[in-house]
């Protein structure tokens, strides 16, 4: 090959190789729109909190509490390659990652839970354990304390069952007086019991519950909580997250590639749509009737729309925080979208 086909062949290399480089600029500038331009409202509303820890190392992010006395983030969520379920810990101040725990059984045998949520409460953290309708129960000094990469043991497991009916939770929350757990729906892949479905008064749909439980110091009661639900809540599908605030309850809801949407709902002054009603002995005890209270147009008081997969949600210093599984190595655009962050957003800006 002579000098000036040399020069020449190199030539259509480098053209080719910046050819490849402006189309790839191109779709990663494309998805960016794609993604963030139809919830511009929620990114110019919001500012980033921190960097989601264990985004590279196979987490999918799932649930997220804010420890304040300890000033820590706790991001749970499962591994895209099957390894043992962490709960990562971040600095509240400074969003620095703070390493992270192995979910531990009560023998310290790694175990390998979708953990869709976590919630701290006195002493304990709770994290859900989805499919066997129990919460996974831990030292919270133990997962704030522990040297990374350390197994936690849990202390033990809170049912959700309940005179025979159950739900498997899929997330967390802790509010005033209650923990508050619930289901996630979708069909065909995530069907809940029928005997959850619920016409609402104004006729909506409601195909998900969550069963609210009072704190308790009494006799029965599994670390501090209540062993019955004193009060449920009908839901629509895809519910990732709740959290409370002002009495006014939020919940975070997404499926796949498509916007999250977060709505506030207040239900103080209405009344129940409907009563779980449980039997002894052939007879229907007034005491055990538990209210159920529907989600739907007519309690509902603001929604916006958010980035997909929308996961978890609190609030901190006034600001709704929304964990995201967007940039995990599971689904990977996030990571050109924004979905690395963990936005803490102005929702007086959107509502």
């Amino acid at each position: 090959m002579g000098k000036k086909t040399g020069s020449k062949f190199k030539k259509v290399i480098i053209t080719i190789l910046v050819v490849l480089v402006a189309l790839v600029a191109v779709v990663l500038t494309g998805a960016r729109i794609y993604f963030r331009a139809p919830v511009s409202s929620y990114y110019k509303a919001s500012e980033k909190a921190f960097v989601i820890p264990g985004l590279m190392d196979n987490m999918t992010p799932q649930g997220l509490d804010y420890v304040s006395s300890a000033d820590t983030y706790l991001i749970c969520g499962y591994q895209k390659d099957g390894s043992p379920s962490r709960i990562y810990r971040v600095d509240g101040t400074s969003g620095k990652d703070g390493g992270y725990v192995i979910m531990g059984d009560e023998n310290g045998n790694a175990i390998k839970p979708h953990a869709g949520g976590l919630a701290s409460h006195g002493e304990y953290l709770f994290v859900a354990g989805d499919e066997d309708a129990c919460i996974n129960v831990y030292n919270l000094n133990d997962v704030l304390s522990a040297k990374s990469g350390d197994t936690v043991k849990k202390l033990g497991s809170f049912s959700t069952k309940f005179f025979g009916d159950k739900i498997n939770v899929a997330w967390i929350c802790f509010a005033d007086d209650r923990m508050i757990v619930g289901e996630f729906y979708r069909d065909p892949n995530y069907m809940t019991d029928k005997s959850h479905w619920i016409t609402t008064k104004t006729g909506e749909e409601n195909r998900a519950i969550a069963w609210a439980y009072k704190f308790s110091n009494d006799e029965d009661s599994v670390f501090g909580i209540a062993n019955k639900p004193f009060e449920m809540y009908s839901m629509p599908g895809l519910v990732q997250g709740m959290t409370v605030r002002d009495g006014k309850i939020w919940i975070s809801q997404s499926y796949g590639t498509a916007k999250s949407t977060i709505r506030c709902y207040d239900i103080s002054g209405s009344e129940p749509v409907s009563f779980m009603a449980k039997i002894y002995s052939g007879i229907a005890e007034k005491d055990i009737l538990v209210p159920i209270y529907a989600f739907d147009s007519s309690t509902q008081v603001s929604a916006f729309d958010a980035p997909p997969m929308a996961e978890e949600i609190i609030f901190k210093d006034g600001k709704l925080l929304i964990m995201s599984e967007s940039a995990s190595m599971k689904y990977i655009f996030g990571n050109f979208t924004g979905g690395r962050w963990c936005y803490a957003t102005d929702i007086d800006k959107l509502v």
